[in-house]
């Protein structure tokens, strides 16, 4: 009967143990970030040794933080660019790209979320390039032939930040 017993028990492990979740790697992960692996591992390695699901909530978490920052920046620039209608102006358009509004980056980062939820990550990745998208037309201009603003405040810092974070 013990034999039995033990027996079960190993078998156990083992099945259970062949559905454990996978362990990621962080270097791993961030050996493959385009622009800024330091970045990458000095925001992940307080995870090192979790799972990629887990991973991702904590990135995706991040991202929505350092987003809605970004847009509180935004509009307390709106608030304070007065008569410099062309601040204004790159303001507005930058609140359009990152804001929660109908195709902004809060917005494209909620959607992103449920398709990784699905296991939909062809539409998760579109998602992604769609923000680094977004943050490339706020900060670099959106117009070809348009010379982008030339924006000496804080947002080109925060939005940097967004994007490093999304490119994770």
């Amino acid at each position: 009967m013990i034999r039995f017993s033990l027996f079960t028990v190993v078998f156990l492990l083992c099945v259970v143990s062949s559905y454990a979740i996978k362990v990621v790697d962080v270097d791993t992960i961030c050996k493959n970030v385009n622009d800024n692996p330091p970045f990458c591992l000095n925001l992940l390695k307080s995870k090192n040794g979790t799972d990629l699901v887990t991973l991702a909530q904590y990135t995706i978490t991040v991202a929505r933080i350092d987003l809605t920052n970004t847009v509180n920046v935004i509009n307390k620039l709106i608030s304070q660019s007065g008569s410099d209608l062309k601040a204004k102006d790159h303001y507005e358009y930058c609140l359009s790209l990152f804001g929660a509004g109908g195709g902004g980056a809060l917005c494209l980062l909620g959607d992103g979320e449920q398709y990784l939820k699905n296991g939909d990550y062809d539409s998760f990745n579109v998602q992604v390039n769609s923000i680094i998208a977004d943050y490339s037309d706020c900060i670099n201009g959106g117009t070809p032939g348009i010379p982008p603003y030339h924006d000496k405040s804080v947002l080109p810092k925060y939005a940097e930040v967004v994007h490093d974070v999304v490119d994770i």
